[in-house]
């Protein structure tokens, strides 16, 4: 898979995650996506969804440091 290819999933994932968790009027914070993200991937079934939400997560883990 190449960086694009990559990068695309990622923020697909990320974009997934966020669109689940938004409600009208609240805050949402990095913590809270990070933690979706674990779960999702914790429970992803394919593979590849599992790789793009661990590389989502360390992405926004990232960001925390």
């Amino acid at each position: 898979m190449n960086d694009d290819t990559t990068a695309e999933d990622i923020y697909a994932v990320i974009g997934t995650v966020v669109a689940r968790l938004l409600k009208p009027d609240q805050h949402l914070t990095l913590h809270e996506i990070i933690s979706a993200l674990h779960s999702m991937g914790e429970s992803a079934s394919a593979a590849a969804m599992r790789e793009n939400c661990e590389r989502a997560f360390r992405l926004l883990a990232q960001q925390m440091h």
